[in-house]
């Protein structure tokens, strides 16, 4: 079997995974409605375009509105986590893993720009999930000095990220621990694997 059988497993996995994501849900509803009579590429990249830019304006609103309301209950916990998952993966998948990431189709100054600016939306979504995860599905998983504030819990998440220390909250428990060591593991993603490739160069 050529390249192995655990490649094509993988390939499998990270070709259908994005299925279960509900950009690329959109996006498939978005080009149905708007693109459905046209076969132009440009009008297609601009159509799915607008459709990730709307989809990120609904997901930093809606953890914006989760840390004023300061909701939280296990559907929400679950959801936060299948936002950060998704997050991490659509990033990957478009930008390392699908065949136009590899041939590195960038046109235009412009385009390289979004793709730098997405990784740090991206970046910054996946610090502020944390963040909320900590404030208020996991709060009593770590002990705050004082009392718990959603601004200790974003500085707490971006020290996390880069494994600083910030004393003024710390994990209690293995479940605490866990979850900032799977921040740190996101981050490593992030910035080692990521953005290595984000801005490549662009073709003359």
């Amino acid at each position: 079997m050529e390249n192995g059988f655990l490649y094509k497993i993988i390939k499998f996995l990270f070709d259908n995974f994005r299925h279960l994501t509900l950009v690329e849900w959109l996006k498939e509803i978005g080009l149905k409605i708007w693109c459905k009579k046209t076969d132009d590429k440009q009008k297609r990249i601009n159509c799915r375009s607008n459709i990730v830019d709307g989809f990120n304006v609904f997901k930093w609103g809606f953890l914006i509105l989760l840390f004023f309301t300061h909701w939280t209950n296990c559907f929400l916990t679950i959801f936060v986590w299948y936002l950060l998952i998704t997050n991490l993966y659509s990033y990957f998948y478009h930008h390392i893993w699908s065949d136009n990431a590899i041939k590195l189709e960038i046109t235009s100054p412009d385009r390289a720009r979004r793709r730098f600016f997405l990784l740090m939306l991206s970046f910054s979504f996946s610090e502020f999930c944390f963040a909320y995860l900590y404030r208020f599905s996991y709060v009593n998983e770590f002990e705050w000095s004082g009392y718990a504030t959603s601004a200790k819990s974003v500085w707490y998440s971006i020290s996390s990220s880069f494994a600083a220390n910030y004393d003024t909250v710390k994990p209690l428990s293995e479940l605490g621990c866990s979850i900032a060591m799977i921040q740190l593991i996101i981050t490593f993603i992030f910035v080692t694997i990521i953005m290595s490739r984000t801005i490549p160069e662009i073709k003359k």
